[in-house]
Formats: structure tokens, C-alpha cells, sequence
């Protein structure tokens, strides 16, 4: 009976680490690849701005692509930038990719980037690119 119990906890372990190892080495989702629903920051914004929930249901963990004027540039920690919403107190915040692009307060761009949520008083794009 030990020796069952021994060989079956053996199997749930091997299965753990292989599960492990599956989803440590598993391709990084690109952003850049996925079909993106195309969105105007305003839209976007005045979506999660009026109901959080209804908004995470639409656009969480979906590829989401926007244009618009850059209001804020911040190169603190990585490359994240501010889209204009049209709201004064909030906008579009896009952690860049690559945080060696050289981009300015007051252009206008088209970004894509993973929408992770509304982070007061901004709506979050994670793992952001520009598209030309």
C-alpha cells in the first residue's frame, strides 16, 4: 500500500514540474501579431472611467490598439507614456517595450499594447509598440 501511495505521489510530482517547465518556456504573447480592437483613447477611456467591471469584460487581457497625442513622457523606470483621454484628470498610460524609442510630448502615434486594467485615473496598455 506505501508503495502505491509513493509511486502516485512520484507521478504528481512529475507532472507539477512538467507543467512548470511548460508554461515557464511557453512563447511571450506578441502584441504586434494578435488582432487588436482598434479604440479611441476617449472611447476607451470614458468606457472604464463609467463602469470598471462592464469595461474589464470587454477589453482585460486583450489586445487593444490607440491613437493619439502624447501628453506625458516618463523615462523613470522603462519608457511610459500618457495618451490624451480628453479628460483632464486621466488618459491612456502605455508601458513602452522598447524603451529605447525616442518619442516626444505632443506627437501623435498609434500604439497597440495588452489593456491590464483601469489604474486611477489612468486606463493601463502593458508591453506596448508603436505601429507606423
Amino acid at each position: 500500500m506505501l508503495k502505491k501511495i509513493l509511486i502516485a505521489v512520484a507521478i504528481l510530482i512529475l507532472i507539477g514540474v512538467g507543467t512548470g517547465v511548460y508554461m515557464w518556456n511557453k512563447p511571450h504573447r506578441k502584441v504586434e501579431n494578435e488582432k487588436c480592437l482598434v479604440i479611441k483613447p476617449a472611447d476607451l477611456y470614458k468606457e472604464y472611467s463609467a463602469d470598471e467591471n462592464k469595461a474589464n469584460a470587454k477589453y482585460l487581457n486583450k489586445a487593444i490598439e490607440v491613437n493619439g497625442a502624447i501628453t506625458e513622457v516618463d523615462k523613470t523606470n522603462g519608457l511610459l507614456l500618457i495618451l490624451d483621454a480628453g479628460d483632464p484628470t486621466g488618459g491612456i498610460q502605455c508601458a513602452m517595450r522598447d524603451t529605447t524609442i525616442n518619442i516626444t510630448k505632443g506627437s501623435n502615434v498609434t500604439i497597440r499594447g495588452i489593456c491590464s486594467g483601469y489604474l486611477l485615473p489612468n486606463v493601463s496598455l502593458t508591453d506596448c509598440v508603436t505601429i507606423k
